[in-house]
């Protein structure tokens, strides 16, 4: 049982590595043996516990994890046909808690959960989500690492701020341009929180030919369209016809549904407005949360530069972005996305990347065994198998001797 639970297991990684071309057989092993101690090590998955729940030396981890891998193409194979779904690439930073003077990349970054800066690294994750199923499959992340001659917020001398590609934001885009290529034969649509709802972020995916699925800040500013007939005045043409109060949208303009999400019901306006700090015309859905037990509802305001989408579509790829989370909370939980303790760029790229891709193969495991299993569940279950496969191994050696 345990010998065919690894096998299994084996030949996912293998089925994944065939779609990543240049690769010699050794590294192919080494790949499959760093997914299975990803899997079956409990605690932090470190060199030294690799090296010690596995055949290879410690030394053979610390060298091939310097080496290059396309791990895009590699989790390229776990994700299924679309069947029709709408699908978009969500991109979301994650921090990684970490000490060490000599840590590459170690400074302060925004912790969601302690809601405060706090030292440490952080990785830009990007991943496939499915609007309808609500679910995400990684694809890489890469490692944010600010200039060191440079602050974090600050610009380059003779470089405006709209112009200048070393800012965060700047770096986001540049980590996502690197893959862009792959990305493009899954989707057209990025997807992300209201940080990236800025200027400089949206020009730069529409250079990419790619749109943003995102929030508006409470206070944003939307002005509606002129559609009334054409003034006989001297000068420009009118383009606008008034601001928008998202308390009050203007009867007439907004078409409006409703969808049920969560037994809580969530009316949206959606209509095509002039969003001023975008400097473009997107469209924008205001959903109202309908809540009996509140005197004031809650509303957020959502927005996608495709406006071929619906308002509808709009929120539902928007809802589907925080999947992207639960593969950080099983990636730091079972899979040691914060265990590793190289002081290496390299390395910690291919540790962070190695971490995340092994809860996509325990999920198509999950998959494939027909069972509605966790990740902690498929981790158990390889644990006991290798425990199992090397006392079995220790018993026929000791009988041969």
């Amino acid at each position: 049982m345990c010998t065919n639970l690894l096998d299994q297991l084996k030949g996912i990684c293998e089925q994944a590595l065939s779609s990543v071309a240049k690769l010699n057989k050794s590294f192919k092993k080494f790949i499959i043996e760093t997914m299975i101690c990803y899997l079956s090590i409990t605690g932090r998955v470190n060199f030294s516990q690799m090296a010690r729940f596995s055949t290879s030396c410690e030394s053979r981890f610390r060298q091939n994890f310097k080496k290059r891998f396309d791990w895009v193409k590699f989790n390229t194979s776990f994700t299924s046909p679309s069947d029709g779904h709408l699908r978009a690439i969500a991109i979301d930073p994650c921090f990684i808690p970490k000490s060490g003077k000599k840590t590459p990349g170690l400074g302060y970054f925004w912790s969601g959960t302690a809601c405060a800066a706090k030292m440490g690294l952080e990785i830009l994750g990007m991943a496939l989500v499915d609007a309808v199923e609500r679910t995400a499959v990684f694809l890489a992340a890469t490692q944010t690492i600010m200039d060191s001659k440079q602050k974090k917020g600050t610009q380059k001398k003779g470089k405006s701020k709209k112009d200048n590609l070393d800012t965060l934001l700047g770096l986001y885009l540049k980590a996502f341009a690197r893959h862009a290529d792959s990305f493009w034969k899954l989707t057209h649509l990025v997807v992300a929180d209201a940080f990236f709802a800025n200027n400089t972020f949206v020009t730069g995916l529409d250079q990419l030919a790619f749109d943003l699925v995102s929030r508006f800040r409470d206070n944003i500013r939307l002005r509606y369209l002129y559609k009334g007939p054409k003034q006989k005045k001297p000068g420009r043409p009118k383009k606008f016809d008034g601001k928008v109060d998202v308390h009050n949208p203007r009867k007439g303009v907004f078409a409006t549904t409703t969808v049920d999400d969560g037994g809580t019901t969530v009316t949206l306006h959606y209509a095509k407005l002039y969003a001023v700090c975008l400097k473009r015309i997107v469209g924008v859905v205001i959903a109202v949360y309908d809540d009996p037990e509140k005197k004031t509802q809650s509303r957020k305001v959502f927005f996608s530069t495709d406006l071929a989408l619906s308002g509808e579509q709009i929120y539902l790829v928007y809802r589907s972005r925080f999947s992207i989370e639960f593969l950080y909370r099983d990636g730091k939980q079972f899979t040691s996305l914060t265990g590793c303790q190289a002081r290496n760029r390299k390395s910690l790229n291919f540790a962070f990347n190695a971490s995340l891709s092994s809860v996509n193969i325990a999920k198509t495991f999950a998959g494939k065994l027909g069972l509605d299993l966790s990740v902690e569940s498929v981790k158990l279950l390889t644990h006991n198998a290798v425990m199992i496969h090397r006392i079995g191994t220790v018993v026929i050696l000791a009988k041969i001797i």
